[in-house]
């Protein structure tokens, strides 16, 4: 769906709202309204459906290089006044910024017709019913008396954005996503299998071949135990997008450049790992969820952050770009975002695939582990890019390179970029993983060494 420029007649006059800042103070704002059904199963049948609306409104204001937001829900002519002053009152009192540049007048042309599904952003409650069902009897085909359950959301988000400078931007995205797990309970341990993805259309999501997908990877027989240590590793889509979402956090958010944390922060246009990786963020891209403009309404394009091994830099919004006098990137998120810490970050990662199937990257890999997902991941040191977490729904031994049992989980304890420098091979197939927002875009992968650091009884 292409940006537009022109505001509905419906919708609040938001050159009015900014024309209504004192003289010697400027600002945005950005109005967004979301639209969602998501459709929630477990125990083998539909049991929460719910259907939501919502608009959200943030109103930033800068005076005298002092910036502050508010926000609200409110999006009449009144609301967006009452935010404005309260915005104005809160900057009086907020740090002197002396590096923002200030809000930009339009420039450029948009990227003209994006992948965008009217009928996933309309669908109704009833249609997405029919998807998760899809799902719920593709998995329970496929593994008779295993526990079912997951979720399906189907929605659109349109986001509108104004500032002083006379910029004024509307652009909407569509997204479906879905997840799947198949337990045995009963089981002694309990064994458990998952699948995910995403898709701009709804249509395209697959949920027959998600519901297969988690019942398949449901371990048959008892898991094993596995000693921790370091072990060649293929890690599955899921596992991969949690990876790569970590990266883009700790290597390529700007505030961890400013602030001087960021795992690549040294590394900027050296090799990080093999030729065949290449990172993009692309926003435009059919192959993510696409949308037309970030936050603060700047036009989005494609980002390379790893060219054929070598890191790139960082990306960008107006306070960033300003403070690390570099060019404006168009990757601003909500100024208010509770994950703000971070800055602008990509968030419609692809990851470039390879040639291998899944036979062929664990035959690759000799002797290790096959890891699904990863579950309640956190940031241990961000410096060295090192991230901790657990592995979940499906995790096997790997001998002789054929997938040889299931294995009890582990917990693991790695840098992303010793993962990612480890890449051995990438997988042929790749499918987006979302919740709702952006994407990544990811194959399965194989890498030469991964760490674990305890073993789990289940």
């Amino acid at each position: 769906m292409p940006a537009r420029r022109a505001a509905r007649p419906s919708e609040p006059d938001l050159a009015a709202a900014l024309r209504g800042l004192p003289d010697g103070t400027s600002g945005d704002v950005r109005i967004v309204r979301s639209s969602s059904t998501t459709i929630r199963f477990a125990n083998g049948r539909i049991h929460q459906p719910h259907l939501e609306r919502s608009t959200h409104v943030s109103f930033r204001v800068e005076d005298a290089h002092r910036l502050a937001t508010a926000t609200g829900s409110d999006a009449t002519d009144v609301g967006l006044r009452s935010l404005g002053t309260t915005a104005q009152a809160l900057a009086r009192i907020a740090p002197v910024e002396r590096k923002f540049p200030g809000f930009k007048s339009p420039t450029g042309r948009g990227p003209g017709r994006l992948a965008f599904s009217r009928a996933t952003a309309q669908m109704s409650p009833e249609a997405a019913t029919r998807i998760a069902e899809e799902v719920l009897a593709s998995a329970q085909s496929d593994a008779p008396g295993g526990r079912v359950a997951g979720v399906v959301s189907v929605g659109t988000e349109e986001l509108r954005v104004a500032n002083s400078e006379g910029l004024d931007r509307t652009a909407a995205r569509s997204v479906a996503h879905a997840s799947v797990l198949v337990q045995r309970p009963d089981l002694d341990p309990p064994v458990s299998g998952w699948s995910e993805g995403a898709h701009w259309d709804a249509s395209r999501l697959g949920p027959a071949r998600l519901g297969r997908e988690a019942a398949e990877r449901m371990p048959r027989s008892t898991p094993v135990a596995v000693p921790p240590g370091a072990y060649p590793v293929v890690l599955r889509g899921p596992a991969v997008a949690d990876l790569l979402r970590f990266l883009s956090h700790l290597g390529f958010a700007a505030n961890g450049e400013v602030e001087g944390w960021s795992c690549l922060a040294r590394r900027r246009g050296k090799k990080v790992a093999p030729p065949t990786v290449t990172l993009t963020d692309d926003p435009r891209s059919r192959d993510s969820i696409p949308m037309a403009i970030d936050y603060e309404g700047t036009w989005t394009a494609a980002t390379p952050l790893i060219e054929k091994g070598v890191a790139r830099g960082v990306v960008t919004d107006l306070l960033s770009a300003g403070r690390l006098g570099r060019p404006l990137t168009g990757h601003a998120q909500p100024p208010e975002a509770p994950w703000g810490d971070y800055g602008p970050i990509p968030s419609n990662l692809l990851l470039a695939k390879g040639d291998a199937s899944e036979e062929e990257l664990v035959r690759a890999t000799g002797k290790g582990l096959l890891v699904t997902r990863f579950h309640y991941v956190r940031v241990v040191d961000p410096g060295r890019g090192v991230i901790t977490g657990m592995t979940r729904d499906g995790t096997y031994v790997i001998e002789n390179g054929e997938v040889a049992g299931p294995a009890r989980n582990l917990r693991f304890t790695e840098s992303v970029l010793d993962a990612i420098a480890g890449i051995t091979l990438l997988g042929k197939e790749r499918r987006a993983y979302s919740d709702g927002g952006g994407a990544v875009t990811a194959p399965s992968i194989a890498t030469r060494s991964f760490r674990f650091t305890s073993a789990t009884l289940f």
